[in-house]
C-alpha cells in the first residue's frame, strides 16, 4: 500500500491510514505486505550516541544481484525500459510582478485592488531565432516497435459516484495523441466501479470512443490488487499502444504496477504529451511513431523528454495541467461490458473506512479562487486564510483554501490540502499565496493559475518572481483589510455565475 500516514500491527495484520484525494482510508492489510509512507507520515529520527555505538557494531546484511536472481540486463541503464531523449530549459511565461504601494495596510490593499483592476504587466516578447529543421538521415531503417498495438487507453477514476476531474482532463491529451497518430486511432477508457453504467455516456461526451465498463459491487472503491489485475486483462485484450493515468494518489500507485506487469516503463508527472520519432544514430534506426512524454525536472527548471519502447507506453499526467474537454452530448461511442477473472487473492486487503472531507476530491481542482497559506501565515493556524476563502464563498465565488508543504509538515492541516510537487497541482482563475516563500516544489503545483497574487513580508522571497500581483506586508495586518474589501464586493475581477 502507498501514501501511508500511520500503520499499526494488530492481531497479526496491519491497520494503516492511507491518504487519498480529499481524505483518507483505513485499511486492513495481511502480512507480509509492503508499505510506502508519505513524507508527512514519519517524524525525523535524530541520531543518538547509543545509536551510533550500536551502528558501529551491527552486522549489515548485503545482497547482490545473484542473491535476488537478477541479471545485468535487468538492472541499471540496460534494464531501464525508458530513456531520456532530450532536456531543455523551461522559460517563464509570466510578466514581471506588479507591486502594491502604500504607507499602511489600507493604502496597500487599495493599491493591490487598483493593480488588479488595471491588469497585469506586459511580458516582453523577445525575438526568437528560427529553429533549424533537422533533416531526417537517409538510409536509416524505420522501425515500428508497436507490434500491432493500437489505440490509447485511459483510466476513469470514480470518486463518490462521479468521474474525477483529473480523469476527464486526461481525455484532452488522449484525443490530441489520437489525432497525431491518425489511422482511426481510438481513445478507450476503462471504467471500474459499482453501478457506474450511467458514467460511460459522460466519458463518450468528453472524448472517449469506447468505454470499457467493469461493474462489480466489490469494486465500489479503488483497491490496487483487483484494479491492477483488471488493467492487465484489458491490456491483453485490447492491446493499446499508449496508456494514460492521472497523477493522483491512485494513479501514481496503479501506473507503475501495470508497467511491471507488462515489463514496460512509466514517465510520471507529465505536463506535455506528443507523438514524435527517435533517431538512433548508432544503430541507424528511426523509431516512429513514439510517445514523447515531457516532464519538469531539476527543480522545475528543465523539461525532460522521455521515451519508452514497450507497449503500452505508460505516462501519468500532472493533474490540473490539461483542460477538461468541452462535452458534446451528441457524440457517439461504444460501451463495452468487460468481465475480468478475479480470484480471492486480489481481495486480501480490506477497506475498513473511507473518510472524504468537505468538497472531496473535486473541490480544489474546481475552485475558481484558491487561498493558500504558507509557513509565514501560521501564527493563527491559517485562520485568516480560511476566513478569506469563506468571505469569497459568501460573495458567490467558488473558493477554497490550501497550504504549502511546511504547513502540513508542522501538523497544522491535512496533506489533502497540500499544493505542490508532492501534493496537488491546481490551475484556478486566481491563486492567492499568503506567507508562501515560493519554493520550486510549491510553484510546480500552482504555476498554471491564470492570475497569481502574492502576499508576503519578505520582498526577496521567490514567490514574487512567480506572481502577477504582489504586496509586501504582515499577513495578520493585511488580510483583515482584504477580507473587509471582499465582504464589500471585491471579487478579484471574477463574475459570480
Amino acid at each position: 500500500a502507498t501514501f501511508i500516514e500511520t500503520a499499526d500491527l494488530i492481531d497479526g495484520h496491519i491497520e494503516a491510514k492511507r491518504i487519498i484525494e480529499g481524505g483518507y482510508q483505513m485499511m486492513k492489510l495481511p502480512l507480509p505486505c509492503t508499505l510506502s509512507f508519505t513524507p508527512t507520515g514519519i517524524d525525523p529520527r535524530r541520531p543518538t550516541l547509543s545509536g551510533a555505538v550500536r551502528a558501529r557494531h551491527s552486522e549489515i546484511t548485503m545482497f547482490n544481484i545473484d542473491d535476488i536472481n537478477l541479471s545485468d540486463e535487468n538492472i541499471g541503464l540496460s534494464g531501464s525500459p525508458t530513456i531520456v531523449a532530450k532536456v531543455t530549459n523551461i522559460k517563464s511565461e509570466r510578466a514581471p510582478v506588479k507591486m502594491a504601494e502604500g504607507h499602511n495596510e489600507i493604502e496597500l490593499i487599495d493599491s493591490l485592488i487598483d493593480n488588479i483592476k488595471s491588469g497585469k504587466n506586459s511580458l516582453e516578447v523577445k525575438e526568437t531565432k528560427a529553429k533549424k529543421v533537422k533533416k531526417r538521415p537517409e538510409g536509416f531503417e524505420e522501425v515500428d516497435f508497436r507490434n500491432g498495438a493500437k489505440g490509447i487507453l485511459t483510466w476513469a477514476e470514480v470518486v463518490k459516484g462521479e468521474i474525477s476531474r483529473p480523469s476527464l482532463e486526461l481525455l484532452t491529451p488522449a484525443r490530441h495523441l489520437a489525432q497525431q497518430l491518425g489511422n482511426d486511432t481510438k481513445v478507450m477508457t476503462l471504467l471500474i466501479g459499482k453501478d457506474i453504467g450511467q458514467l460511460a455516456k459522460e466519458l463518450i461526451a468528453h472524448g472517449s470512443d469506447e468505454v470499457i465498463v467493469v461493474d462489480d459491487e466489490r469494486l465500489e472503491e479503488y483497491r490496487i490488487l483487483p484494479f491492477a489485475s483488471i488493467f492487465e486483462q484489458v491490456i491483453k485484450d485490447k492491446n493499446p499502444e499508449i496508456a494514460l493515468f492521472s497523477a493522483t494518489t491512485a494513479g501514481r500507485e496503479l501506473a507503475p504496477r501495470i508497467a511491471v506487469k507488462v515489463k514496460g516503463g512509466v514517465t510520471a508527472d507529465c505536463t506535455a504529451l506528443e507523438i514524435g520519432e527517435h533517431i538512433n544514430r548508432k544503430t541507424k534506426k528511426i523509431f516512429a511513431p513514439i510517445l514523447e512524454s515531457k516532464r519538469p525536472t531539476y527543480g522545475e527548471s528543465k523539461l525532460a523528454t522521455i521515451l519508452g519502447f514497450v507497449c503500452p507506453q505508460i505516462s501519468t499526467a500532472r493533474a490540473g495541467t490539461f483542460e477538461v474537454p468541452t462535452p458534446d452530448n451528441n457524440r457517439e461511442g461504444i460501451i463495452t461490458p468487460f468481465s475480468p477473472q478475479l480470484g480471492k487473492d486480489v481481495f486480501v486487503s480490506e477497506i475498513i473506512q473511507t473518510v472524504i472531507g468537505e468538497g472531496g476530491l473535486q473541490n480544489l481542482f474546481n475552485a475558481d479562487i484558491i487561498v493558500a497559506g504558507g509557513r509565514g501565515a501560521v501564527v493563527d493556524n491559517l485562520q485568516l486564510v480560511q476566513d478569506l476563502a469563506e468571505a469569497l464563498k459568501e460573495q458567490g465565488i467558488n473558493a477554497e483554501w490550501a497550504c504549502s508543504r511546511p504547513v502540513v509538515d508542522e501538523g497544522i492541516t491535512e496533506y489533502a490540502r497540500q499544493i505542490g510537487q508532492t501534493g496537488k497541482t491546481v490551475r484556478p482563475k486566481v491563486y492567492i499565496a499568503v506567507g508562501v516563500s515560493g519554493a520550486v516544489q510549491h510553484i510546480a503545483g500552482m504555476k498554471e493559475s491564470d492570475t497569481i497574487v502574492a502576499i508576503n513580508h519578505n520582498i526577496k522571497d521567490p514567490i514574487f518572481a512567480n506572481a502577477d500581483f504582489g504586496l509586501v506586508g504582515e499577513y495578520e495586518d493585511i488580510l483583515p483589510v482584504l477580507i473587509d474589501k471582499v465582504k464589500n464586493g471585491f471579487k478579484f475581477g471574477l463574475e459570480v455565475k
